[in-house]
């Protein structure tokens, strides 16, 4: 439940005793440092003492660096923390491709987890945007993904045009005012331009979305708009099938529930919708404490694995929880299992909005994710900080993910950073 750890997940950031410098195989071969205390699951290929600032070409960083009690963020080739929340990761021939919530499709890209990250840029063809986009207020959660005929398509949420910003929900027919809708941009490189395709791929009937979420609208709020879409092709009955999930907006100030959806999309184009979307999952109270956002699915041999954010976004109980189902329609409502919080993870503030990425080492995966650190007057530091304390803003974490024994519990590995 939100706040425990499972068992099976390490906590390689609980009372650090010393460092050391690693030799890992990370998408090239590479060496990275990082600290003692090896959690289970990841396979380095050698281990060595620190006995000086330098080894054999490799750079130590600081020693205040390294006296750090939490994992630290990404490195960035500017030298500087970036802010990236909400990071929907992409790997393509080696190369690690991250969109981030922000003017446009923000996005920057690495060869290794760890970095360095180019400073994140807008790759979209701002003379593509349609007339249904309020283009002043951001694109939310970018995600991106190639089809089967090569192409890159992007899959974010923008807020409608001409909406008030009071009106209630409560009819799709008049949405709520701050209503998102998911669109889709396209590029023949992973790093655009995109251009965005004239219609929105998730919405309400009357802006023409391929999935409009009549089909099975279960606990969805009427008139509440859609946001974090997340694709992903997995394996079914020896057949690649495309899915996106994303999650319905709901105002759990006033009670409303939000849910996790899911649609079946063509696997050449990513965006011809194959059937009816359907709800997976719902937050059962209707309350901050259990609002579940950010979806990103995965597959594991016959195990589907659902990573959500668990409740609210601006506040260090942002967390990062799991489910399980072995039929990619059929999830169980059970609240799930916290993978990532403040407590293990040596005191990151709300370490969520997770996305898993595939890697180029055998049997791991990564998974990416932001959290709060102090920002004074532009100068972001690494220091966990409550945005509630004053000044902070959201950078990425990046982490080795494997699974246990039992073929669908996720283990936290060595942290990918600084």
């Amino acid at each position: 439940m939100e706040g425990q750890a499972h068992p099976a997940v390490s906590q390689p950031f609980a009372g650090v005793q010393s460092t050391v410098i690693s030799a890992y195989k990370e998408e090239s071969v590479i060496m990275l440092l990082t600290r003692k205390r090896w959690s289970r699951g990841k396979r380095p290929l050698v281990t060595l003492a620190v006995a000086g600032p330098m080894l054999i070409g490799l750079a130590v960083a600081a020693p205040s660096t390294l006296a750090a009690s939490y994992p630290l963020p990404v490195i960035s080739a500017s030298g500087l923390n970036l802010s990236m929340p909400d990071p929907g990761v992409y790997l393509y021939n080696g190369t690690f491709y991250e969109f981030s919530t922000g003017t446009g499709l923000q996005e920057s890209h690495s060869t290794i987890a760890a970095g360095p990250w180019t400073t994140p840029a807008n790759e979209l063809d701002t003379s593509s945007i349609p007339s249904w986009i309020d283009y002043s207020k951001g694109f939310w959660a970018p995600d991106m993904i190639r089809t089967t005929s090569g192409e890159f398509v992007v899959y974010f949420s923008a807020a409608l045009a001409g909406i008030p910003s009071g009106n209630p929900a409560g009819s799709d027919a008049d949405p709520a005012g701050g209503a998102r809708c998911i669109g889709t941009a396209e590029s023949s490189s992973p790093t655009g331009p995109f251009s965005i395709n004239p219609a929105p791929l998730v919405c309400f009937s009357q802006y023409g979305a391929a999935d409009n979420m009549t089909g099975d609208p279960a606990s969805r709020v009427l008139g509440e708009g859609v946001v974090d879409a997340s694709p992903v092709f997995v394996t079914i009955s020896g057949s690649q099938e495309l899915f996106l999930v994303y999650k319905t907006q709901g105002d759990p100030g006033s009670g409303q529930t939000v849910t996790i959806r899911m649609v079946r999309l063509s696997d050449s184009d990513g965006t011809t919708v194959l059937g009816d979307s359907h709800q997976l999952l719902y937050s059962s109270t209707g309350s901050f404490s259990d609002t579940i956002e950010g979806p990103s699915l995965i597959q594991n041999g016959s195990y589907f694995i659902l990573f959500v954010a668990a409740g609210n976004y601006d506040s260090c109980g942002y967390s990062t929880e799991w489910f399980k189902s072995q039929h990619i329609w059929s999830w169980t409502n059970d609240g799930g299992t916290t993978l990532l919080d403040q407590s293990n993870t040596g005191g990151l503030c709300g370490p969520g909005g997770a996305d898993v990425s595939a890697s180029e080492v055998a049997g791991q995966d990564r998974i990416f994710f932001h959290g709060w650190v102090a920002d004074n007057t532009g100068t972001i530091t690494t220091t966990p900080e409550s945005p509630t304390a004053g000044s902070a803003a959201r950078v990425m974490y990046a982490a080795v993910l494997t699974f246990g024994s039992d073929g669908y519990t996720p283990i936290i590995g060595a942290y990918q950073g600084q």
